[in-house]
This record gives C-alpha cells, structure tokens and sequence, in this order.
C-alpha cells in the first residue's frame, strides 16, 4: 500500500502503517475520550478521559496487530510467503505472497484470525474478573477492549469477501467443487450481497 511506513518487524514480518491510520486512531481516540470514559467513570478528568482514549485506540490496534499476526503465522506455517502487514483506516491486512495451495491451507489462515480475536477477549475477560486489573481507566480499558475484539471476531466471520468469513466461504466452496476459480467468484458474489443487504435499510429510511 502507498503511503506505507515501516515501523518495526515481528519475527521477521515487516509491520507497515498507512497514513490513514493516523486519522482513525485520532478519531477513535477522540470518541473514547468525549463519548465511552465519561460516560463509563463520570469522576474522570478531562485530562484522563484523553489519555485512556490514547491508551485505549493504541490497545485496539495491538489486537488488531495480534489477528493479523495470526494470519501470517498460520501462512507462512503453511508454505505462503509473507511480505508484511499493513494497519490502515479499516483496520489491517496481512499481506501474502500467492493463493493458497489448497482448502485446508485457506480454512487454517482465514479461521485463525477470528479466533485469535475471541482468545484475546476471553483472556482479557479472565484477567478483569480475576481482579487484578485496577479500578477506575484501567478496568474500564480491559473492558472496551474486551467487548470490541469480540465485535472483531464476529466482524470478519460475516462472509463478505475478502473478510475471513468470505475466505472460509471460499475454502468450503474450493472443497466442495475442487476449482479455486469457482470458489473465489462464488464468495465474491455473496460478499457483494452481504455489502448491498448492508446499505438497504439506508435506502429505505
């Protein structure tokens, strides 16, 4: 991706982030700051509720770090090449050289992602409940963080092309018919329902 700079390697794996990262970290930041920590801790200060925010957006995107990374394990585990990954205004993308060689591969790579996710929430849900996270900023950041890396699980199960559900759509599919092709354009066109049945209740308000 243009616009790109590299910032530090993971086992070798270039992370890159895209200039438009900078506007959705601002921007979730700013959200968190006016809108969830003085809802959530009414007795927090102006000044706290903005460094939480910062705490917080930078956090969400180490889990949004750690899902791709399980993407690149799993493929590169697998015999794919991978070339970096990028974190950008939708999130990340982990970035591989070449197609899966088969279904297996393509169901293993695109799985891990979502339940690397749940496994973040469910530790993060275990270390809250345990108690040792603090009263106050931090408790109410392992909770948002919590609840969003499940709502990302869920996310990239929708089976939207090129979403991870979309990618084990495509794998079923490969397994199914045996043509890669077939099954790429076959997850392609439910990913271009699933978008259209998104903005329908738009249209219709």
């Amino acid at each position: 991706m243009g616009s790109a700079i590299r910032v530090f390697s993971v086992a070798g794996i270039p992370i890159r982030i895209h200039a438009s990262w900078l506007v959705v970290y601002a921007l979730i930041t700013w959200t968190l700051a006016v809108g969830y920590f003085p809802r959530v801790l009414p007795e927090v200060s102006t000044l706290g509720a903005w460094l939480s925010g910062l705490v917080a957006a930078l956090l969400l995107f180490v889990s949004v770090l750690l899902h791709e990374l399980s993407h690149s394990f799993v493929a590169r585990a697998q015999g794919l090449e991978v070339r970096g990954i990028t974190l950008h205004v939708f999130g990340g993308v982990s970035q591989l050289e070449g197609e899966p060689r088969n279904p297996r591969t393509e169901l293993l790579v695109a799985g891990v992602g979502p339940l690397a996710s749940f496994a973040i929430a469910g530790v993060l849900w275990a270390v809250r409940a345990s108690g040792l996270v603090p009263a106050g900023p931090p408790e109410a950041i392992v909770s948002y963080l919590a609840v969003v890396n499940v709502a990302l699980g869920v996310f990239n199960l929708v089976p939207g092309f090129p979403l991870d559900g979309g990618r084990l759509l495509r794998a079923a599919v490969w397994r199914w018919t045996g043509d890669l092709g077939r099954a790429t354009y076959a997850a392609s066109r439910v990913g271009t329902g699933v978008a259209v049945a998104r903005r329908w209740p738009l249209r219709t308000r």
